[in-house]
């Protein structure tokens, strides 16, 4: 790790390379700058999903990792949220149809908790008691799924679709929804094996 360059009162800085976690392929990300590598633990960085997919429709989803080590002038880091970005969200709400939003703590097979916000958007304007029949079958799909998964495999299912696509096929049970719906934020608020909780990170 080599200094970049001096800075006033003799600190020194230092560039560090974020590493995207295993999980998401563990591709080398944007670098930061720090006058203490070991200060960058717990540091949050946002980043384009795209950037670590190569994949252009990936460009309006934002990834949130963590850096948890800091080891030879590199960042290694954790899934720990992803949300798209407010002006898309907006794009998709049209007058005269419905926006339902469902907020769900869920878990882990492995204990991994997250807190997810579904978005769910009607062909046209439904009624309260529709909004809430949707709801109850989203948060039965996020429960089970979480129950049943992996901590891997449940960050790959939320990102790259999966769980959207059942959310989709639920819904659609009890009205005819539009492009877009599917999972619009994630937060990781707690960690099983340092039982280390993240409500404000």
């Amino acid at each position: 790790m080599c200094p970049v360059r001096r800075a006033r009162k003799g600190k020194k800085k230092y560039y560090l390379t974020v590493k995207a976690p295993p999980v998401l392929g563990g591709v080398e990300l944007l670098p930061i700058i720090t006058t203490d590598p070991n200060n960058a633990i717990g540091r949050n960085v946002e980043v384009l999903l795209a950037d670590i997919t190569g994949d252009f429709k990936h460009q309006f989803i934002k990834v949130k990792l963590k850096i948890v080590a800091v080891k030879d002038g590199v960042a290694e880091t954790i899934y720990s949220g992803h949300e798209y970005f407010r002006e898309y969200e907006r794009s998709l709400i049209m007058r005269g149809t419905s926006y339902v939003k469902a907020i769900r703590d869920v878990t882990t097979k492995d204990g991994y908790r997250y807190r997810i916000r579904i978005g769910v958007f009607t062909t046209k304007r439904i009624t309260n008691s529709r909004k809430k029949a949707i709801r109850r079958y989203v948060f039965k799909v996020l429960d089970e799924w979480a129950k049943k998964t992996d901590n891997e495999t449940f960050i790959k299912d939320m990102l790259f679709g999966n769980i959207d696509e059942e959310i989709k096929k639920t819904s659609r049970r009890v009205y005819p929804i539009r492009e877009g719906t599917g999972i619009m934020k994630v937060k990781l608020i707690a960690i099983p094996e340092k039982k280390e909780v993240l409500e404000k990170a």
